[in-house]
């Protein structure tokens, strides 16, 4: 079993005025994931905190993973047996690595009239999504990639509500446009590729069916009208 070093945030946002950072040392199985290493780290400290939630991943060496990646896949990847474990993002850590997730869970008010609970569901699946993006560091009104993938599955799902979808993810001060690629910053999630292909998707959409629901939609159909010809 070899030993690896994992250096973790630590934040409370109720006693603590900064974040700080904690080594360990844990043990280590060759099948062992992500989410092993935080169990081993809390046999160690009773006090850190992680979230229970098993669709939020966490930062590793500034790369998004998903709790479920194993160790040996990590260190391949990384060339390092040393690892910093961060929250998605520190801007919602309230203790240690786990977040405030309300702003995630707001963006469901936009689709509240017709989605069900199983779309709920659906779109809770997303959630490390959300909070992977590092758009929302600077652009906090942002729905979010989560919110772009749901989009998608909610226009295959209520195709009469297409252009109601698309009108709200093209807000200009909210929506789409605001969208930064994460190819480089998210490691080994199964659906990282598929948000570039699906935002690219709806954005195509909302070109073809609702060009003029704002300026910047205007401005964006000019254009791809233009290298058309």
């Amino acid at each position: 079993m070899p030993l690896l070093t994992v250096k973790i945030f630590r934040f409370n946002a109720k006693s603590d005025f900064l974040p700080y950072y904690k080594n360990y040392e844990i043990f280590v199985d060759k099948d062992d994931t992500l989410l092993d290493i935080l169990i081993g780290v809390k046999k160690q400290d009773k006090e850190f905190v992680f979230p229970d939630n098993r669709f939020i991943g966490v930062r590793v060496n500034s790369f998004a993973a998903s709790l479920n990646i194993q160790i040996k896949t990590l260190i391949k990847f990384l060339k390092t047996n040393i690892l910093t474990i961060e929250p998605l993002s520190e801007f919602y850590a309230v203790n240690d690595l786990d977040m405030d997730t309300s702003v995630f869970l707001k963006q469901l008010t936009y689709f509240e009239t017709f989605i069900n609970e199983d779309d709920k569901e659906q779109y809770k699946e997303l959630i490390s999504y959300y909070f992977a993006s590092p758009i929302i560091e600077f652009e906090r009104e942002y729905f979010g990639d989560s919110f772009m993938l749901f989009a998608m599955f909610l226009i295959k799902k209520y195709p009469h509500k297409r252009d109601d979808i698309l009108r709200i993810a093209a807000d200009e001060k909210r929506g789409i446009w605001l969208h930064v690629s994460v190819k480089n910053t998210m490691l080994l999630y199964s659906k990282a590729v598929n948000i570039e292909n699906n935002i690219a998707e709806l954005k195509r959409q909302i070109l073809r069916y609702v060009p003029d629901v704002n300026s910047i939609a205007k401005h964006e159909a000019k254009r791809a009208e233009n290298l058309n010809f």
